[in-house]
Parts: structure tokens; sequence; C-alpha cells
């Protein structure tokens, strides 16, 4: 049977979707035909200038606001249909969408569009978005999805596609659901795939290569899952334990993919834990010096991420060199113990130090990640993290310092225990992975923000490249998340002041120009009642009843009271006790006229004063030049765009 396979936007574009172009080699394996639409690339490719930073992985998450995915495919209509027909010209029956936290948006709005071209086409969904389980069921009950594959694909996927080849019709199997009518039926727990040296290899022939961004790089995954149970790292409840292939397995991989694709001459590991068997890595490089001595036309440079372990000896890491690994990427995280026994990583400093020294001397790029503000993180923990990396500077080539620090990951240990860490209680609505605070209040998002840029600025003064860890601008990305965490903490002008910053470095994003957009309209009416609190403050020596009024009135305001209904009460009053209440009035009304915005006017026992979420509101001259500063920005964002809205960004190579 034909199946079309689609990896919606967004996702990387340095090289292509490994989780693709593994269903792509699986579904041949069974011998079914497959057609492959990367619409990522393809859409990133005929990007408007306006979204030109929207496929950095730090603005992900733009890609799960409904409006944002909403508004993209409604600009973007024509381009997309003519993506779909192109889908529905293969004649493929099945149609299978790629599916994580960031694309399941856009996904549906392309399932929808294949609906309405032919109702008839199966729709089956899969990918890391289904793995733990808790979206099936809400994508199931779409009407442009009939079935959706849960966990790993390489085997349920295709017996799917051959049971429908068979019978025409979709049958549950273990980790597949299906829609029958309204009703939603499940073949139960997916099966975890034991032996990976059976599953059959990625298939890149029927992907766009030439739009990726790095010529030279191919992806690939020698194992699944990790050894260890780090605290904050959801891997474990990801995947199902840890397997790997045998060194001839990943050696006859590297080389079929290597004979395939001669220009592309890096193989870039995406394994979380590529030496958990250091015994199948070392054969690997064996096998693969072994080869190459003899056909030097295959030299392959290739780059894993590994853990600290003692079983990487000089000896095993001297054959990885002469097999051409350029780079190695150790989760140090910390240079305090006591944290690292908290974070449960499984290495003690002193290995770590050895490990790290040894990778260096044989040659290999040593790559050191690290985090800031785990729970429980004192400045005297940072101290040493800082120390130690001026212990180890000549050990390393590169440090990668998180540029999320401290991420709530979901399903992790970590995010399951946040009272056991002392994480401040956040309910439901309001939690947030990345502005989490601790309850004592020592650990907030700008206290990991300061020791990142410290640790940042340690190592580069130490000659350590420093890697940024984002796609675009460091800096961007900091009045970026500081706007969000300020927006998030209750400081809306606060949060305004880094999105117009923002702003100034990049006219054309489409989702800071729009929230300020939103913004407009509230601030201009904070201003209309800053004004007549001006005036109501003026009176309050004169009214000894202040307080009072300022509650009968906010009560009449809030009540639903019409303006005169809420004056009537005091016109028997003294005249400045009225005007008292006419000015209050008029504040409440100016806000009023914005629904869901949390405002409030404080009697603080001299004076009326305004807040807006959290936040104390400007004076009525900062305020106005505040709001005009707002307008300016929106004006020269908006003429930007009008001179430049047929620039097409420039695709750039990185590795």
């Amino acid at each position: 049977m034909k199946v079309a396979l689609v990896q919606p936007p967004v996702w990387w574009t340095v090289d292509p979707p490994l989780g693709l172009a593994q269903i792509a080699g699986c579904l041949k394996h069974h011998g079914h035909e497959v057609a492959v639409f990367d619409l990522n690339i393809l859409l990133w490719k005929d990007r408007l200038k306006k979204y030109e930073s929207l496929w950095g992985w730090e603005q992900f998450h733009f890609w799960n606001q409904p409006e944002f995915v909403s508004r993209f495919f409604s600009e973007n209509e024509a381009l997309v249909g003519r993506y779909v027909e192109a889908i529905l010209r293969t004649g493929a029956p099945v149609i299978g969408l790629s599916v994580h936290n960031g694309s399941h948006l856009a996904a549906l709005e392309i399932a929808r569009r294949i609906k309405a071209g032919d109702k008839r086409r199966k729709i089956v969904l899969g990918g890391q978005y289904f793995f733990f389980g808790d979206q099936v069921e809400e994508m199931l009950r779409e009407p442009c999805v009939d079935a959706i594959v849960r966990g790993e694909g390489d085997e349920s996927f295709p017996e799917l596609v051959k049971r429908l080849d068979a019978s025409g019709a979709l049958e549950p199997l273990p980790g597949v659901w299906i829609k029958r009518g309204q009703e939603l039926a499940s073949g139960g727990e997916p099966v975890a795939i034991r032996n990976l040296d059976r599953v059959p290899f990625a298939d890149f022939t029927s992907f766009p290569m030439e739009l990726y961004t790095d010529p030279e790089r191919l992806p690939m995954a020698g194992s699944r899952g990790c050894v260890w149970q780090c605290r904050f790292c959801s891997a474990r409840a990801f995947w199902t334990g840890y397997r790997y292939m045998g060194g001839e397995r990943i050696f006859a991989e590297v080389l079929h993919h290597r004979k395939l694709y001669p220009p592309r001459g890096h193989v870039e590991f995406y394994d979380i834990t590529a030496n958990g068997d250091v015994k199948a890595l070392h054969l690997f490089s064996r096998l693969w010096v072994d080869h190459v001595s003899a056909h030097p036309e295959h030299a392959t440079g290739w780059k894993i991420n590994a853990i600290i372990r003692p079983e990487m000896t000089p000896e095993v890491l001297r054959d990885l060199r002469k097999a051409n690994c350029h780079d190695i990427i150790y989760g140090i995280e910390s240079g305090s113990p006591r944290l690292l026994k908290a974070m449960n990583k499984g290495f003690v400093v002193p290995v770590a130090e050895e490990v790290l020294k040894n990778t260096h001397e044989a040659g290999i790029v040593t790559v050191g990640n690290f985090m800031f503000g785990f729970p429980g993180e004192t400045e005297e923990d940072f101290a040493q993290t800082l120390e130690f990396l001026r212990r180890n500077h000549g050990s390393f080539n590169r440090v990668y310092a998180s540029a999320t620090f401290t991420s709530l990951e979901e399903k992790s240990y970590l995010k399951d225990h946040q009272k056991d860490f002392g994480i401040k209680e956040a309910a439901p609505e309001r939690f947030h992975n990345l502005y989490w605070e601790s309850e004592d209040g020592a650990n907030t998002y700008p206290v990991r923000l300061d020791r990142y840029k410290r640790f940042r600025a340690l190592a580069i003064s130490l000659g350590i490249d420093a890697y940024k860890g984002v796609n675009g601008s460091l800096e961007q990305d900091h009045l970026a998340n500081l706007a969000q965490y300020h927006h998030y903490a209750g400081k809306p002008f606060s949060a305004i002041a880094n999105y117009l910053e923002y702003l100034e470095g990049d006219f054309y994003h489409e989702p800071t120009r729009r929230h300020l957009m939103e913004q407009e309209p509230a601030l201009c009416a904070l201003l209309r009642a800053q004004k007549a609190l001006a005036k109501a403050n003026l009176l309050t020596e004169a009214v000894h009843e202040a307080e009072t009024i300022g509650q009968a009135v906010e009560r009449l305001v809030l009540d639903g009271a019409g303006f005169a209904s809420a004056l009537a009460e005091f016109q028997n009053r003294t005249e400045k006790a009225f005007q008292l209440a006419r000015s209050l009035a008029r504040a409440w009304y100016s806000l009023k006229s914005l629904p869901e915005q949390a405002f409030r006017i404080v009697w603080d026992g001299g004076s009326f004063v305004l807040y807006w979420s959290q936040e104390k509101a400007p004076g009525i001259a900062d305020l106005r030049a505040f709001k005009d500063r707002l307008g300016l920005h929106l004006r020269l964002a908006e003429a930007e765009i009008r001179r430049g809205e047929d620039k097409k960004p420039a695709p750039a190579c990185v590795r």
C-alpha cells in the first residue's frame, strides 16, 4: 500500500527529521511504497520575513498558540494548499503525520485540509506528542483524525497499514488507537522494541536533502533511553528502559548512509546516551577505523552525547578519535557534589575531571553541559560550579550553558515532586516550566538568568567557546524570556518594556508585534484612569471618608450599576465628597471597559493607587510616555513590514 508521510512545522531545519525517516525505512522494509513531504522545511524555505525567527528552537512555543498557528496557515493558504494537493495526488490511502509538542496544532491544520480534499484518506498521527498517552483521546476526537500510534511506531505503523490493505478497515493494535464512528478503540499499551539490531535503517531517499541548512550532516540514533535517572530529565518516562544497537549494527547503518550520500560526511548521533554500553560504542569505532583504512573515501566525522563514567578510558577515547569522533558532549550540570547528588547524577567530581581530561587529550572536542538554579542550589553551590570550570578549563573546548537554566520537564521526577524540592506551588493554570520559583523566593528566573550570564562570562574569559544555546540572538532571547517571566509574575508594565526592547531589535517579529497591539487599549484606559485618580487624590485631604467612598464606588461599579446610579448615592454628601466619588467612578469605568484585565485601585492610607495585576502603574507623565513609545514602535514596525513584506530571509548554514 502507498503511504504519504508528512512532517508539519515546527522542527529543525539543519537536517532531515530522523523520526519520519525511521518510519519511512520501516514501511519500505515491509513492502509499502512511501512518499515524504517535509512541510516544515518547505514552509521554512518560503517563509515571509515576519516569520523569519519562528523556526529557532527557542521560539517553538509560539507554535503551541492556536491563534498564531491559525493565522500562519491563513496567511500561507495558497502555499499550503499546493502542498496538500501534491499529497493528495500521490493517491496514498494512508497519510501519516509526525507530531510533537510544537507541531500538534499545525498537524491538525494540515489534516483538516487533506480531509477537505478527500475524506476517504485515512489520517494517522504518531510521534513524540503521544508517547505519554495523555493527548491521544483529545486528538483522536478531531474529525480529521482516524488513528493514533502511541510509542515507537517502527513495527505498529507498518502492521496497521498491512491490515488496512488486507481488510479495508483500520484495526486497533497494541499502541494503536482507532476511531469507529464516534467510538474510540484502543489496542492496549504500546510494546517497546527490545532488540534495536532488527530495526530497519532510516530512509532519507524521499527527503529534499538540498534544502537542509547543513549539507554535510545526517542524523542517526544507536540507542533509545538512558541508563541513568537524573531528577530533571524525562527520558526515563519517555523511553522504556535503555536499549542499544550493537557495534556491528551501528557500523552497518553508518556505512549504508555514507555510500548513499557521499557529500554528507558527518553523522549527528541523537542518542541521549550514546555510551550507555561502552563496549558497543567501542566496537563500532574499531570497525569504522578498519573500514576507512581500506576505503578512505568513506571517512566520516561524528558527534555523540555521553555520560560521565570510568569506562571511558584513555584507550577507548583514543579509539573513538581514530574513528573520527569529533565531539563528545557530557552532561556535567554542576560542580557541587551536594547538588550532583540531589540531581541523582551517577558520577562524582574526580571521575568527571579525569574523563574530561582524557577526552581532551585524545584530541576530541570536549563539551560540557551545565544547568543553573536546580532547586536547592545556593550561591555557594554555584561558586563551586564556577571553580570547577576554572580548575578544568584546560579540558574544555566548549561549554553549553543551558538556555533554559532548569526547566521542569513534563513527567520528570523533579516536575512530579516539586514540593519535595521546595518549589512554590502554583495552580495548574498558572504553572510554567521555566518561570517557577522556590518557596523561600531565593530561586527565581532572574536569579537563574544571572547565574547563566556569569557562567558564560567566566567561560569566555578563560578562552572557552561558550555556546549560546539558541538559534537567534542571545540578547533577544533574554528579552523575550524576561518579558514572558514578568507577564507570568504579574508585572505587565515590565513585560511591555521588555517586549518593546525586543521589537526594537526585530520589527518583523509577528507574535511580539501583535501582543503589543493588544496591550495598547489597556495603556490608554490606564492613562484615563490615572488622570481621574489624580483629581480624586487632590480631594482626599478635604474628604475624611475617602477610603469608604472609594470602597463604595468600587462595589457599585463592579456590581454593574450605571455611572449615574453609582453617583446617586453621593448626591447628598458634600460637594468635595461628590467630586471625589465622580473621579473614582470615572477611573473605575475606564478600567471596566477592558474585560478580564486584573486592574485594582488601592487606598494606601493617604491616596488612591492604581495597579495592573501586581505592578503599580507609573505616574501620568511616565504612563503617557510609555503609551506613546508603544504607539511609535508599532507604527515603525508596520512601516518596516510594508517596506520589506516581499523580502524572504536568506538561509544560513549552521551546525
